[in-house]
C-alpha cells in the first residue's frame, strides 16, 4: 500500500489542488495524510476551501487524513471535540469528519494502515503569534500539552509517526537544524522560548514512540535524515516536508518498505 504525505497547505486552494492531483493521477494512492496547517475554519472562504478539497478527494477516491497544525481554528476544533459524537465512550477523542473524505485527527490518535501502526501528534507553537490576533487567526490551544506527551509515551511504539512540529537536534533533518540553530527570521528570545517548549514536547514524545519513520511539516523545508534514537534497536528515518507548492511538499510512502515510492514528488 502507498499513501501520500502532504506538507503545510496554509489555506492555499491552488496548493491543495496541485498536491491532490499529483497523488490522484498516480492511480495507486487511496489515502493521503496532511501534516498540519491545513488552516481549517478560517481565511477568506473556509467552507469553499474545504469544498474544493472534498471535490478532488471524491474524484480521485482519496481519503485525506489531516493532523492538526498551529494554524487551524482551534476554537472550532475544541468545540467540535467537546461534542459527544467525536468522543468514544471513555472520552477519548475521535477523528472529526469535516467532509465525507476529509478528517482531522486528534493529538495522540493511533490507527493502522497497510499493516503498519501509526500515531498522529499535531500542534506546534506559532512563532508569529505576535503578528496575529487571538480569536481571529491565533488560538492559545494550538500547543501540545504535557498530557498529550505523556499519553503518547504511555502508548508505546508505533512504526510511523506523523507530527506537525519537528523533534530537536540531533533528531531532525539538516535544513530544520539550520533553522533551529540560525534563527533566520530573527525572532526575539521570548518567541524562541515558546517555540523551544513545543520542540521539547514533541522530542520527548518521539523518543517514547521510537518510530521507524517520522514525517512532519511546520518548518516549510524539505529534508531527510536517518537517526538512531536512544534505546532504539533500529534507525528512524525523518522526513521534513516543504509547504504550499514548493519542491518537496509531497511524498509517497510505500508502507511495505517505509521508503519513498515517488522519490520526492513535487506538486
Amino acid at each position: 500500500m502507498k499513501i501520500g504525505l502532504i506538507g503545510d497547505l496554509e489555506g492555499e486552494v491552488d496548493a491543495a489542488v496541485d498536491c491532490l492531483r499529483l497523488l490522484g493521477e498516480r492511480g495507486d494512492v487511496d489515502v493521503a495524510c496532511q501534516l498540519g496547517d491545513l488552516r481549517l475554519g478560517y481565511g477568506p472562504d473556509p467552507e469553499g476551501y474545504l469544498d474544493t478539497i472534498e471535490s478532488l478527494c471524491a474524484d480521485y477516491g482519496i481519503e485525506l487524513q489531516c493532523i492538526t497544525g498551529n494554524h487551524e481554528n482551534w476554537d472550532l476544533l475544541d468545540a467540535l471535540w467537546a461534542e459527544a459524537r467525536w468522543q468514544d465512550a471513555d472520552g477519548t477523542l475521535r477523528p472529526i469528519a469535516v467532509r465525507d473524505h476529509i478528517s482531522m485527527l486528534p493529538r495522540g490518535f493511533r490507527w493502522e494502515l497497510g499493516g503498519r501502526s501509526f500515531i498522529a501528534l499535531g500542534s506546534a507553537p506559532s512563532v508569529n503569534r505576535g503578528l496575529l490576533t487571538e480569536g481571529v487567526d491565533w488560538w492559545p490551544t494550538e500547543v501540545l500539552r504535557e498530557e498529550h506527551v505523556q499519553a503518547t509515551i504511555a502508548g508505546g511504539h508505533a512504526e510511523v509517526m506523523l507530527t506537525h512540529d519537528s523533534p530537536d537536534r540531533p533528531y531532525c533533518t539538516a535544513p530544520v537544524a539550520d533553522i533551529m540553530a540560525g534563527n533566520p527570521m530573527g525572532w526575539p528570545d521570548d518567541v524562541l522560548a515558546y517555540a523551544a517548549d513545543g520542540i521539547d514536547k514533541v522530542t520527548r514524545a518521539v523518543l517514547g514512540v521510537r518510530p521507524r519513520l517520522l514525517a512532519h511539516g511546520h518548518f516549510h523545508v524539505a529534508g531527510e535524515a536517518d537517526v538512531r534514537l536512544p534505546s532504539a534497536d533500529h534507525d528512524t528515518t525523518i522526513w521534513s516536508l516543504a509547504a504550499r507548492r514548493d519542491p518537496g511538499n509531497v511524498r509517497v510512502l510505500d508502507l511495505d518498505t517505509l521508503t519513498d515510492a515517488a522519490e520526492n514528488a513535487t506538486a
